[in-house]
């Protein structure tokens, strides 16, 4: 088949600025313009590469698919004005998928070089069970989320048969329509970068399911998910081909002690014993996982193919109760490579894990700051040689250059990491100034009411795929489809949260950040 370009990983170019050229318009919509929503304006006017759509504050209650596009060198932006986040409600909306009817508030089909931020998406459902704020679909490629507030939806965000969705600074809640087999993300794409977001409180489901063939999670905090935290898993014919890697660097993972399936923090490979996994690696690197009930295990491997391994490098596995492990079973311990972990005393090590370190406390500042104090045995432990495969099959350079911070003003990305010399262990360098810790509060403007409940996870790209998500002991659960198809990068030191109008030095970051990996995976590759 012919597949979309592979990707460069994401360089952070803060020299690089966005211009509009001359011929573009920016398109001022809200109650009081000529367009009085985004959704007006995409069905009376042809927007052109470079254009700009300035969404007034206020609630708008439609929702539509985007089919326009702009270019690698003249992305579309679509922002809200400064100040409060313009709100999305798509409260009695049926975002069913059939004929004209989108499965997303904003769905991009076949639409690419879009830049998104500065809004506030909630309550999106629909008859499947998998209405969605976002979803990316149909070929459509670069297209990048920024800064928005994702809440109370059936699903976050999707994603099926797109090139690269970039989804950075956002902070994705309580999405779920309660089921379990709907998530705060469930993405189907050739390659997804994940960067600097809050994700937290799934709502029954995953915080972050992906069925794509190169995914890059970077400097998130991934938080309480009601199913597992990640879902690193299978999606033919994607994961079917070489180097379909999983990259985790500089996240903080901490686990829901009232989860279900409490046994499986990370689940990769395959989420079905009969489906051969995802024909790749998993990499995590100064990642700080803190397990918090003494069923928790950290990975399960399922279905993995011959010769794929954990490759696990200068990590905080934290235990605060007793009984917890880093592997499901023996065939997931015997997965793990790696060195210089510090690992809380009680849970077993792999046997594939060399200089191990750990002892009964971390030394984090508190039990919900996880920067390190002066004192913690995790401070200059680190090893120096940290690399990773991307999806070409290129070799990467792993070491963390940014952390994830809380911005203020309900805002979240990554601020540049320390380099002193010896890097410390786990996803804070101590001696960085500290961004802040979230305070697990309602977005500005607040939380909207629960995302209704009920229903299977119907629907895909085309309404047909079914798999199977396994339950404690390996078993299987009906997960039949998703309006996905069941199934960015770590040298950026730049913060990735734009600000109050998706503008500024955050948003002309993201924007620089996005055209420079895009215009360097043009190629197209046949398969």
């Amino acid at each position: 088949m012919t597949r979309l370009g592979r990707s460069t990983p994401l360089l952070c170019l803060s020299v690089l600025t966005w211009a509009a050229p001359a011929s573009a318009t920016q398109y001022e919509v809200g109650a009081a313009q000529t367009h009085t929503s985004p959704c007006a304006l995409f069905a009376q006017v042809t927007l052109q590469p470079g254009d700009v759509v300035l969404v007034d504050a206020g609630t708008y209650t439609d929702a539509c698919q985007i089919t326009q596009s702009g270019s690698a060198q003249a992305p579309i932006v679509m922002k809200g004005a400064p100040g409060p986040r313009p709100v999305f409600d798509a409260t009695g909306l049926d975002l069913s998928g059939s004929g004209s009817t989108p499965r997303a508030i904003f769905q991009f089909t076949g639409a690419s070089h879009w830049r998104v931020s500065h809004l506030e998406l909630k309550n999106a459902s629909g008859s499947g069970a998998n209405g969605a704020a976002f979803r990316a679909t149909a070929g459509s490629d670069d297209d990048v989320v920024s800064d928005n507030s994702i809440h109370d939806n059936q699903d976050g965000l999707m994603s099926d048969g797109s090139g690269t969705f970039t989804i950075t600074g956002n902070e994705i809640f309580h999405n779920g329509a309660g089921d379990g087999q709907s998530h705060n993300m469930y993405l189907d794409s050739d390659t997804v970068r994940i960067v600097g977001n809050y994700i937290h409180d799934s709502n029954g489901g995953q915080n972050v399911k992906l069925r794509v063939h190169y995914a890059e999670v970077l400097y998130n905090l991934i938080f309480h998910a009601g199913n597992y935290e990640m879902d690193l898993i299978q999606g033919s014919p994607l994961t079917d081909e070489p180097n379909s890697n999983v990259v985790l660097i500089g996240n903080v993972v901490v686990r829901n002690p009232m989860a279900a399936n409490d046994g499986q923090t990370i689940v990769y490979g395959s989420d079905n014993p009969s489906q051969t996994g995802r024909n790749g690696n998993f990499y995590a690197i100064n990642n700080t996982f803190v397990m918090t009930a003494s069923a928790n295990r950290l990975v399960h491997a399922i279905a993995v193919p011959a010769g794929e391994k954990i490759v696990f490098l200068d990590n905080i596995v934290h235990a605060t109760v007793a009984g917890t492990d880093m592997s499901y079973d023996a065939t997931t311990a015997a997965l793990f490579t790696g060195s210089n972990n510090w690992v809380t005393t009680g849970v077993t090590s792999p046997s594939g894990l060399t200089g191990t370190v750990g002892g009964a406390d971390p030394g984090f500042v508190s039990a919900t700051d996880w920067h390190l104090t002066s004192t913690s045995p995790a401070r200059d432990k680190g090893t120096t040689a940290l690399s990773y495969v991307d999806g070409t099959g290129a070799m990467q350079s792993g070491t963390p250059t940014s952390e994830f911070a809380d911005l203020g003003g309900g805002a979240y990305g990554t601020i540049a990491r320390l380099q002193d010399g010896t890097i410390d262990l786990g996803a804070f360098e101590y001696g960085t100034p500290e961004g802040g810790a979230p305070d697990g509060g309602a977005p500005e403007g607040g939380a909207g009411a629960d995302a209704s409940s009920g229903g299977s996870d119907a629907g895909s790209a085309n309404d047909s795929g079914v798999s199977t998500m396994p339950v404690e002991g390996g078993s299987g659960q009906a997960d039949s489809g998703n309006g996905a198809r069941s199934g960015a990068s770590s040298g950026c030191g730049c913060r990735v949260s734009g600000d109050g109008a998706g503008a500024g030095a955050g948003g002309a970051a993201v924007i620089a950040l996005a055209a420079a990996f895009a215009s360097r995976r043009r190629r197209r590759r046949a398969s």
